[in-house]
């Protein structure tokens, strides 16, 4: 998950949102959280886990996204953390979800 910093190209301004490693962020995380909701679901020993396993994948999700930013900016040299990639992680979470629902989900019901 952490790169070095010079691998993608710089665009300016508001376009920080379209860098191409945000279409890395989304997918890292989508994957990431489609598992574990899928893990979490499969499970049989933790049934309060089963039953809240979009939110905690959510959660899980989040944390690592933000703490990954922050571990960037303090402790990774040429590296600085940015809001643009936490929003890009917390989306591909969702879409990881919406993806969950679809495969993982509905034939849990």
């Amino acid at each position: 998950m952490v790169m070095p910093g010079r691998v993608f190209p710089k665009l300016p301004g508001f376009m920080d949102l379209f860098q191409p490693d945000k279409l890395v962020h989304l997918f890292i995380f989508g994957v990431y959280v489609f598992l574990q909701i899928r893990g979490f679901v499969m499970q049989d020993t933790f049934p309060k886990i089963r039953k809240n396993a979009v939110m905690i994948a959510l959660i899980i999700g989040f944390i690592i996204g933000a703490g990954t930013e922050v571990l960037q900016n303090y402790c990774i040299p040429m590296r600085t953390g940015s809001i643009y990639d936490l929003f890009a992680d917390v989306a591909g979470s969702l879409l990881g979800v919406l993806a969950a629902g679809k495969f993982v989900l509905r034939n849990e019901q």
